[in-house]
């Protein structure tokens, strides 16, 4: 229920909407690897967004036309896109919260080793299940450049009881994938910006809200009016991309 990984897709690319891209396979414990997109900045910029996509697509299903790879491209830094194992071409497995943290832990080294990035550069960015691991970095990694949720949630377990037929399924099923961020967000030490859409039942409001109440200064809650769980990107269109860009801007 976590990870319903698809597994039929468009193999779409950023290339398909214009945007320069290269294709990664980053190694995690050796023998297995993550699949990854690296697609450079439109103007010349030192800063990394690391980002972690939702549950319910792979990196393919980002990058078509109506997809979050333009808008991301838009905000202005270099873009590591990842998939976790279990997900497109990235190894097989099945994901869960440990082997997600490591995925993402996976992709930093790859930045900083490789790329040469200065870790003080990288703003860790997730939406909906990847505002877990990005959170998770954040926390492990204080002098990060700063860290943006987009429709978090307090934690895996929360969020089931706020979806009516997850109601009767026991806390216990969720032992491998708590994702607890409101547990963790108070330690994290880097500029924050949060947002989610106000028509949000997936991972309502009132979960940002809690987030943003607990996290430390500075941080950023923007609501997207209207928006539910899968169409805040559209939704918040323009808008949405200046919050995001006028944020990333302050960050130096």
């Amino acid at each position: 229920m976590t990870f319903p990984a698809p597994s039929q897709y468009e193999k779409a690319t950023p290339a398909d909407v214009g945007i320069a891209f290269q294709d990664l396979h980053i190694p995690v414990n050796g023998s297995e690897q993550v699949h990854a997109w690296w697609i450079p900045a439109s103007q010349p910029t030192s800063k990394v967004l690391l980002m972690f996509h939702g549950n319910g697509y792979v990196l393919e299903q980002a990058a078509g036309s109506a997809g979050e790879v333009k808008s991301l491209h838009h905000l202005g830094p270099n873009l590591l896109l990842v998939d976790y194992r279990g997900y497109g071409s990235s190894s097989p497995g099945t994901p869960n919260e440990t082997r997600v943290y490591e995925d993402a832990r996976a992709a930093l080294t790859y930045l900083i080793d490789q790329r040469h990035v200065s870790i003080h550069e990288v703003i860790f960015m997730g939406r909906s299940i990847g505002t877990g691991p990005a959170t998770q970095l954040a926390f492990e990694h204080p002098d990060a450049g700063g860290l943006i949720l987009e429709s978090p949630f307090t934690s895996v377990p929360e969020a089931a009881k706020a979806i009516w037929y997850l109601r009767a399924f026991p806390l216990s099923l969720f032992v491998h994938n708590r994702f607890d961020n409101l547990s963790k967000i108070g330690s994290v030490h880097v500029p924050i910006f949060i947002t989610v859409g106000t028509e949000d039942t997936l991972t309502p409001p009132e979960m940002a809200k809690a987030l943003f109440q607990r996290a430390n200064q500075p941080k950023e809650l923007y609501l997207v009016p209207g928006a539910d769980h899968n169409g805040i990107v559209a939704i918040g269109g323009q808008i949405l991309e200046n919050q995001i860009s006028g944020f990333l801007n302050g960050i130096h």
